[in-house]
């Protein structure tokens, strides 16, 4: 690249690299002499996954990716129009290329983009015209894991990495070798049945399965789907980090909602025949690479599948040191190589845009199955006849049912079933009250026979039979809250629900104050302990959803604010350490040092037994010693 500005920068010709990625893309830019720019394109405007009627499998819809669909020759719904996929991309390309430009004060002259194994010829043309449409050229492809590679090592000594990626496409496996700034791909191993898509396109189907006739997917519009697919997958990544079950309540088309309980346990099951299947492709690779696990110098784990702890778990052992790569690495390694490619000779890299893998042998088809429990009981049988009376109706937003509160009881979440259980008896003493003034009304009506309070609640466990439900009812009556407590506490009830249902949107700002505004309706109520809990539970999901350091300042505003309301909560306080650690390793992989020295200073206040921190600050203190007199391209 030829400068044409001053030492800033600024009017220099620009290299690019962009991870064009299933839901985003990441773009690393800069010229030489000049900082590494970096940033990610994501979010409702594009369409970066679709519903459409599903050909095969137990759905009626699937959820492919804008970019599967490039060079397919089939139209996607963007904006409620139906359009060319590659015309969308180019759109998207372009708006990549301008805000590049426009930050940096350049001109785009080389861009290189990382695409998976997976992806065939069709595929590759289509997107390199469709950059080129945008003002991206010249353009080059390569491999997603070489990409990885090229940016973890950044052309230092010599290694051998094996590149284990899973993302929303599918699982991939890449083996690299890399000596003095030359790479070459070993070999490579992919799949599309491991991954986001498939889990949670299993997770949709177990949930049809267990809600039975509570649910009636024909009258689902695509975006319930999508909205649907949004909630399972955040679930999904909550249950995967955090320990905990899941639940959801959902409307699944059949007019009532479905409690329905995603267990850890299942889930870690799920996803460790899953691992082990990958295990087996990853020995496979070595094998025919005459290599064994000792030969591997780093396994270098990419996208988000493979934070769960299952699959880091799972992994373990596969090569001798093992790395967590951030989410802008794949264009980091392309700005690298676009580097390389300026006014470079020929490129020293040796199966840069390798083949395509063998869909058809793929080993992972036969998925196992994730199963899903539903906790509301199956909705009340029709009438027999005109004569009969219908169920009395209930308020769709809470099932007032004990067997239910009775379930989360014995799952522990006794929290939960308290709070069901109290208003399931305010619901039954305001209809009791209807009910004995109406009967006053009428003159030739029976005298109301009244009963205690809790007669609902006793007569639903049946003759002879006890239960959690009927305990908790007893201890309940004994200490009956008044009216406007029991308002308070629905209200709280309420605003929780609406601030899970804002973290599944990933609105982490609304989602924490929704649960601000429980708390304080709880105050007048009778669970503001239970829903103090819950409302540091939202802060702590907030902050630990987006480990970008753009997300940062707001996740340790959230979890500062979680610990300012329970300084004695021992959680909070792990958390606010682990993530300034997360923050940390994002920094050091951008090259931002300094920060990720201070970064890991305040994480060992919180935590000064975090193991992982004071190993990071040693590498960074060697890395420091050793970088200063290393020229190539600027961080």
């Amino acid at each position: 690249m030829t400068a044409a500005g001053g030492p800033d920068g600024r009017g220099h010709e620009l290299g690019l690299g962009l991870d064009f990625g299933s839901t985003a893309v990441r773009a690393a830019f800069g010229g030489p002499g000049g900082p590494v720019r970096r940033f990610t394109l994501s979010g409702p405007r594009w369409p970066w996954l679709l519903c459409e009627p599903a050909v095969t499998g137990p759905l009626p819809v699937a959820f492919p990716s804008l970019k599967s669909r490039l060079g397919s020759g089939r139209p996607v719904r963007a904006g409620g129009v139906a359009r060319a996929p590659e015309e969308v991309v180019t759109e998207l390309l372009r708006e990549v290329r301008e805000r590049a430009e426009a930050e940096a004060g350049g001109r785009i002259t080389q861009t290189v983009v990382s695409v998976p194994a997976s992806y065939d010829s069709g595929q590759r043309t289509a997107l390199l015209d469709a950059a080129r449409a945008a003002g991206l050229g010249p353009v080059r492809l390569i491999g997603d894991a070489m990409a990885a590679v090229i940016g973890h090592t950044e052309g230092r000594g010599s290694t051998t990495c094996l590149v284990y990626g899973l993302g929303y496409g599918g699982f991939e496996l890449g083996l690299v070798r890399g000596a003095r700034e030359r790479y070459r791909a070993l070999g490579h191993e992919s799949a599309s049945t491991t991954g986001g898509r498939a889990f949670d396109d299993a997770a949709l189907t177990g949930m049809l399965r267990a809600a039975g006739r509570r649910a009636n997917p024909d009258r689902l519009a695509e975006t319930d789907w999508l909205r649907l697919r949004a909630r399972v997958e955040r679930i999904r990544e909550e249950i995967g980090t955090s320990g905990d079950d899941g639940l959801l309540e959902l409307d699944l088309g059949g007019g009532m909602p479905a409690q329905l309980q995603f267990g850890r346990a299942g889930l870690v099951e799920y996803l460790e025949r899953h691992v082990r299947r990958t295990l087996n492709r990853a020995q496979t690779l070595l094998d025919q690479s005459g290599m064994d696990r000792r030969d591997v110098d780093t396994l270098l784990l990419v996208g988000g599948g493979t934070r769960l702890d299952a699959v880091r778990a799972g992994v373990q052992g596969l090569g001798r040191e093992l790395v967590t790569a951030p989410e802008d690495l794949l264009a980091t390694g392309a700005l690298w190589h676009a580097s390389q490619l300026a006014g470079a000779p020929p490129s020293p890299l040796e199966g840069l845009a390798v083949e395509p893998a063998d869909t058809s042998d793929d080993t992972l088809a036969e998925a196992p199955r994730l199963s899903v429990t539903l906790l509301s009981p199956p909705p009340p049988a029709a009438p027999a006849s005109e004569s009969e009376e219908p169920a009395p109706p209930s308020d769709p937003g809470v099932p007032l049912d004990v067997a239910l509160a009775r379930r989360l009881a014995e799952h522990g979440r006794v929290k939960e079933a308290r709070a069901l259980l109290e208003t399931i008896l305010s619901e039954a003493r305001t209809l009791l009250e209807s009910l004995e003034g109406a009967a006053a009304q009428a003159p030739d009506a029976p005298p109301p026979e009244t009963a205690p309070v809790t007669a609902p609640v006793t007569a639903a466990a049946g003759p002879g039979q006890t239960g959690a439900g009927d305990e908790a009812a007893a201890a309940f009556a004994s200490t009956e809250p008044t009216d406007s407590e029991y308002q308070a506490d629905r209200k709280a009830v309420r605003r929780l629900t609406m601030a899970r249902d804002l973290l599944t949107e990933r609105r982490y700002e609304e989602a924490v104050q929704a649960s601000h505004a429980a708390w304080q309706a709880a105050r007048d109520g009778t669970s503001g302990a239970d829903v103090l809990d819950a409302m540091i539970g939202v802060h702590c999901a907030a902050a630990m959803a987006d480990f970008s350091p753009e997300h940062f300042p707001d996740a340790e505003r959230w979890l500062r604010c979680a610990y300012g309301h329970d300084p004695t909560n021992a959680r909070v306080r792990e958390l606010l350490a682990e993530r300034t650690y997360r923050h940390a390793e994002r920094l050091e992989g951008r090259g931002r040092l300094d920060d990720a020295v201070e970064a890991l200073e305040q994480c060992l206040t919180w935590n000064p037994e975090h193991a992982f921190a004071h190993e990071l600050l040693e590498r960074i203190s060697r890395r420091g010693r050793n970088h200063r007199d290393r020229g190539g391209v600027p961080r």
